[in-house]
């Protein structure tokens, strides 16, 4: 398999994670899994203690791994590659100008949802341990629950604003209830009547101790590309198509984050 197409499945990926977004934490130490079988989502697990959140997963073309310090900025994004074994490290920091500017165009907003109907109920049920409120919402083809938790000690937060563009392929539905009210989503179940089908998306939470330890990558045997590095490389490929599409591939991936 080459590393564009390796890339590209990036993009698939960071479906998954529309149910939440990457998390700052708030005094929580922990763990946090969310398993979903919706199309083209995989299951995604994120440690997090302090200013630190960790982000992993296993898709069907490699694992990925990011890690983020919500203090400085420093992003680090992990690729292995399950065919080559290609292991690949992009960093970045998102308080440079070049990504806040970036990341201005992807800002949080709560956007409606033309022909959705939510209704944020009041009956409760508690889920890991927190109140949870029941969201329902329709359209013409698909029914959606959600169970939205306003008490946990996290706040859900756009570390990666750009990711809101790789939202499009999911039912305007979920992006409903997901933008119901403030808070956690902690379940959700979409029933697309028309083709007679259910997904489901479920968290678990685990507040347990960590070594910081868990948060460091040796990167000593990994090649490392910056935004900086690779302009230096596209430099270099110029006459070379082939070299140039891979510094292509890379930038994307950087901005991305």
């Amino acid at each position: 398999m080459s590393r564009s197409i390796f890339y590209k499945f990036l993009s698939i990926f960071f479906l998954s994670i529309f149910g939440v977004s990457i998390l700052i934490a708030q005094n929580f130490e922990g763990k946090i899994s969310i398993i979903n079988n919706f199309p083209h989502a995989y299951n995604t697990h994120f440690t997090i203690k302090n200013e630190m959140a960790m982000l992993e997963t296993e898709t069907t073309r490699g694992y990925v791994k990011m890690i983020n310090n919500t203090s400085s900025g420093d992003k680090i994004t992990l690729t292995i590659d399950n065919e080559s074994g290609d292991t690949v490290a992009i960093v970045k920091n998102s308080n440079d100008m070049q990504y806040r500017n970036l990341n201005k165009k992807y800002s949080k907003k709560r956007q409606r949802s033309n022909n959705v109907i939510v209704k944020v109920t009041h009956e409760t049920k508690n889920i890991n341990g927190y109140k949870c409120y029941k969201v329902v919402a329709n359209d013409d083809k698909h029914k959606g629950i959600a169970w939205i938790t306003k008490e946990f000690e996290i706040e859900p937060n756009d570390l990666f604003p750009t990711l809101k563009s790789q939202q499009r392929a999911i039912p305007k539905v979920a992006k409903a209830l997901q933008n119901s009210m403030e808070g956690f989503v902690m379940a959700m179940l979409i029933i697309n009547e028309r083709a007679k089908e259910v997904n489901t998306l479920s968290v678990s939470v685990q507040k347990i101790k960590l070594n910081d330890n868990v948060f460091k990558v040796n990167m000593e045997t990994i090649a490392v590309y910056s935004e900086d590095n690779v302009r230096e490389m596209m430099k270099e490929a110029q006459g070379n198509p082939n070299k140039m599409k891979r510094a292509r591939i890379l930038l994307a991936q950087i901005r991305m984050q």
